[in-house]
This record gives structure tokens, C-alpha cells and sequence, in this order.
């Protein structure tokens, strides 16, 4: 028996743009609300992996939030809060989200597992302790499902650093 490297090498391109044409429809063809919730997901996995170019890159350059950070304090603050951790976990339930005109909020709630040194226990017994949701402002800056930014955090029961 005699290989037809031909069509074995067609069905393999075939399957492989097939996948990708999948692939762009699936990122392409989400609404905003779908797009935001990804969005989220990465923050949330990149701040768990400690992937700090990830995270830097997906919070607005004017950001503001009410305890008075601005980006550069905020990704400091991240930084100094989950540095420590040896291991981590993040899980959020999103209990509400909302996106319309290139603006988004989700609203979720955070506990946090993991072991590590410095501030790492009382980092994860305050943010398990906080019952009430987070809630993470979102705009799209471009026209692009990824160009979304974070622009805001809140949480009404956190009061710590307020100005």
C-alpha cells in the first residue's frame, strides 16, 4: 500500500483552515457582553499566574478608581499584594455583567487560595472576608473582541487607602 501524500497533506490543511476559520469566527462573532467576559477571565488568570505584562497591558493608562490609585499605583499595589504568594488561586463567580456601547461591568464575587510568604495570608483572609462583589469597569478602546481595558475596581466594603 502506497501513501497519496497529496491528499494527506490537503485534508491536513483543509482540517487546519477549517479550525482557524472556526477559531476567527468564534472571536470575531461575540457580542460585547461575551467579549468583556473574556476579558475578565484573562485578567483574572493572568493576576492568578502572576503574568504582570498581561495585567499591565489590560489596565487603562487613565485609570482611577475611589481609594486614589492611578495605573502605575495600581499595578504596584498588585504586584506588592499577590508577590508573595508561592501558590494561588483566584475564583471568581461573576454574579452580574452588563455591556453596551464599548462600556462593560461585571460584578463578581473573589476567593482567593494559596500559600505563601509576607502579606500572603492576610491578603487571601481580607479578600475571602469581603462578601459584597467586586466591581471591575471595563471600555473598548479599539474596534478589535481584545481591545478591552480595565478602567475602574470597586467594592463599597473595602476601605482601606480612601482618600
Amino acid at each position: 500500500m502506497e501513501w497519496d501524500w497529496f491528499k494527506i497533506i490537503r485534508w491536513v490543511v483543509l482540517t487546519a483552515a477549517a479550525w482557524m476559520l472556526g477559531l476567527i469566527i468564534w472571536t470575531f462573532a461575540a457580542g460585547e457582553q461575551t467579549q468583556v467576559l473574556r476579558m475578565q477571565e484573562k485578567f483574572i488568570r493572568a493576576l492568578e499566574k502572576r503574568q504582570w505584562s498581561t495585567v499591565e497591558a489590560m489596565v487603562c493608562n487613565d485609570y482611577a478608581d475611589e481609594w486614589g490609585q492611578d495605573a502605575p499605583m495600581l499595578k504596584q499595589t498588585m504586584r506588592q499584594l499577590l508577590g508573595g504568594f508561592i501558590f494561588i488561586s483566584i475564583e471568581p463567580t461573576v454574579t452580574s455583567s452588563r455591556a453596551a456601547s464599548g462600556l462593560a461591568m461585571v460584578k463578581c464575587t473573589i476567593k482567593i487560595q494559596g500559600n505563601g510568604a509576607g502579606l500572603s495570608t492576610m491578603v487571601m483572609n481580607e479578600a475571602n472576608r469581603i462578601k459584597e462583589p467586586w466591581v471591575f469597569h471595563w471600555h473598548k478602546r479599539g474596534r478589535w473582541p481584545w481591545s478591552w481595558e480595565l478602567v475602574q475596581i470597586d467594592n463599597p466594603k473595602v476601605t482601606h487607602n480612601r482618600p
